[in-house]
C-alpha cells in the first residue's frame, strides 16, 4: 500500500506541474456541439509530455455517456507508429456548458485530474486545437490519421497566433 501511495503522489505531482507557467490558455473560440464532437480524433501534433512519451500514431475515441460527460478511449503504438498498441480509458465532464469546450478528465479512478479546452475547431469538425487549460500543452488533432503539409503548417501558426506555444510540438 505504501508503495501504491508513493507512485499516486509521484504520478499526481508530475501532472500538476506539468505547466505551471501559464497561468490560462486563451478563450475558446467556438461552441462545441457535443453530438457532431464525439468519434475518433487523429493526434496531429502535440506537445511532449512525460505520460506520452513513447506514444506514436496516436488516437483518441470520445463517446457521449449523458448530456454533460463522455468517455475517451486513447490507444498509443508503442515505440514505433506500427508498435504494440495500448490504451488508457477515461471519463471526463463538461466544466462550461455555454460552450462544451472546457471539461475536466479524471485519470486513474479521479485520482488525477487534468482540464482540458478547445480553442478552435473546423466548422465541419476535420480538425481541432486542444490543450490543457493552462495552455502548456496544445494539441492538434484530425478526424483523419493524415493531414496535408500545408494544412497542418496552417494549423500550427494559427495555434501560434491564437497564444499558444508552438515551439516544442512533435508529430507522431
Amino acid at each position: 500500500m505504501r508503495k501504491f501511495r508513493s507512485i499516486a503522489l509521484a504520478i499526481a505531482l508530475l501532472a500538476g506541474s506539468a505547466g505551471a507557467a501559464l497561468a490560462q490558455a486563451p478563450e475558446p473560440r467556438a461552441t462545441i456541439n457535443l453530438d457532431r464532437f464525439m468519434g475518433r480524433w487523429y493526434e496531429i501534433a502535440r506537445t511532449p509530455n512525460d505520460r506520452q512519451s513513447d506514444c506514436w500514431a496516436a488516437n483518441q475515441v470520445w463517446s457521449r455517456r449523458n448530456a454533460t460527460s463522455f468517455s475517451i478511449s486513447q490507444t498509443c503504438h508503442r515505440g514505433s507508429r506500427t508498435g504494440r498498441t495500448t490504451t488508457i480509458n477515461t471519463t471526463a465532464r463538461v466544466l462550461d456548458s455555454a460552450t462544451n469546450a472546457k471539461w475536466e478528465a479524471s485519470f486513474f479512478g479521479g485520482l488525477i485530474r487534468q482540464r482540458y479546452w478547445v480553442i478552435d475547431i473546423a466548422p465541419d469538425y476535420s480538425w481541432m486545437i486542444a490543450t490543457t487549460a493552462d495552455g502548456q500543452f496544445p494539441a492538434l488533432l484530425s478526424r483523419s490519421p493524415t493531414m496535408s503539409a500545408a494544412q497542418k503548417t496552417e494549423l500550427i501558426a494559427r495555434m501560434g497566433r491564437l497564444g499558444l506555444p508552438t515551439r516544442q510540438l512533435i508529430s507522431r
